[in-house]
């Protein structure tokens, strides 16, 4: 393997008409302004390769590309928008059940901002504020929650010019709207100060409406922080009982990468999950997920397939099978049946699952861990 070196689109031209792929030359022309070779070509080219030593195409055309490109396209829009979806419904819940335990008189409307309501994952003192009853036992500690674990204090919504940038930075929130001479400030909140840094005691922005500029990151955190008594109410909104705490944050965990990952723009199909993300034993045996690396016993790297698996706990992703079919669709009459089947295995064995039958049953909810799942919870009800 060496270092790529530039080439012209022209270049980039004869190397694939030296390969044996077929195009019209002023079609590949737009084509390579239009998109990016390493993406088009390089993202699909070992589906479709005949021979990798030296590359070779056989019968494949332009379009086998563009229709491979297409469908990554549109499953990307399509799962963002689930996250989307699910990320709304997860502020809707945080800032609903912690603004009625802590922020429900207009004096302390910026409780959210104090860190005493909520709990340091390092706090082991059973008598202070911040205590932590999971603190000993603190899953991935070297992994995906070492920041988590070790930076409490300098999580966003304690920092003091929390308040500051919130209505500095988005034009939505106006300091005139969200001053009121009925409030002031009490201590261990953030205060805004203006230009000239002067503290504004009668400034204030309830929690409903700051918790929409978090990110998907910022808000799994605040997700670590969050004491069990709210926890506990955002869960059964989830139909999860507070025994799966920890479960759930790790699900959390996929779902932000996945969310990253289309939010970036990055082939759907290539998909995986950061080695440093490490996945609970548990979640792995209820969701039957395939992680393909074990170190040490940790289980990591989760494909497109089993993260789907999560996400389709929480909503409902049975559109996805029509953008799938279309392309399993385009794939056979394109390159005939039997290539078209090939091809068709191919890229969903790169995105998890070569089955096509089991993608079907996860679009239709018909997957074992489904039934496993809601029993534990039903048994949690009762």
């Amino acid at each position: 393997m060496s270092i790529k070196i530039f080439e012209s689109r022209e270049n980039l031209k004869n190397k694939l008409r030296n390969r044996g792929l077929e195009f019209d030359s002023n079609e590949l022309d737009v084509i390579l302004i239009k998109y990016n070779y390493f993406d088009l070509f390089n993202g699909f080219e070992s589906l479709l390769l005949s021979s990798s030593q030296p590359k070779k195409y056989i019968g494949v055309k332009l379009k086998d590309f563009l229709n491979l490109y297409e469908f990554d396209e549109l499953f990307t829009a399509r799962i963002l928008r689930y996250l989307n979806k699910f990320e709304k419904s997860l502020k809707s819940s945080i800032s609903y059940h912690f603004t009625s335990v802590y922020c429900n008189t207009i004096n302390d409307t910026m409780q959210y901002t104090n860190k005493e309501n909520y709990m340091d994952p390092k706090e082991t003192d059973i008598n202070n504020i911040k205590y932590c009853r999971y603190s000993n036992n603190y899953p991935f500690l070297n992994y995906q929650n070492k920041k988590i674990y070790n930076e409490f204090d300098n999580f966003c919504l304690f920092k003091p010019y929390f308040l500051t940038n919130l209505v500095d930075k988005n034009d939505h929130i106006k300091i005139s709207f969200y001053t009121d001479i009925n409030y002031t400030a009490p201590s261990n909140v953030a205060i805004y100060r203006d230009t000239n840094h002067n503290l504004n005691y009668n400034t204030a922005v309830p929690f409903w409406v700051a918790i929409e500029t978090l990110t998907f990151g910022e808000i799994l955190r605040l997700l670590h922080y969050l004491k069990d008594e709210i926890m506990e109410k955002v869960l059964r909104d989830f139909k999860l009982s507070l025994s799966k705490r920890m479960i759930f944050l790790n699900i959390i965990d996929f779902l932000l990468c996945l969310r990253n990952s289309c939010a970036h723009n990055s082939l759907i199909n290539r998909f995986r999950t950061p080695n440093k993300y490490k996945v609970n034993a548990f979640l792995v045996s209820i969701f039957n997920l395939k992680p393909s690396n074990t170190d040490n016993s940790q289980y990591s790297i989760l494909k497109l397939f089993d993260v789907i698996k999560l996400l389709s706990y929480f909503e409902d992703i049975s559109e996805l099978k029509e953008i799938l079919d279309d392309m399993i669709n385009k794939n056979n009459t394109c390159l005939g049946f039997d290539r078209g089947n090939e091809l068709n295995k191919r890229i969903l064995k790169r995105m998890g699952c070569e089955d096509y039958l089991l993608w079907e049953k996860l679009f239709l909810k018909k997957l074992e861990y489904m039934k496993l799942w809601f029993i534990m919870y039903k048994k949690f009800l009762t």
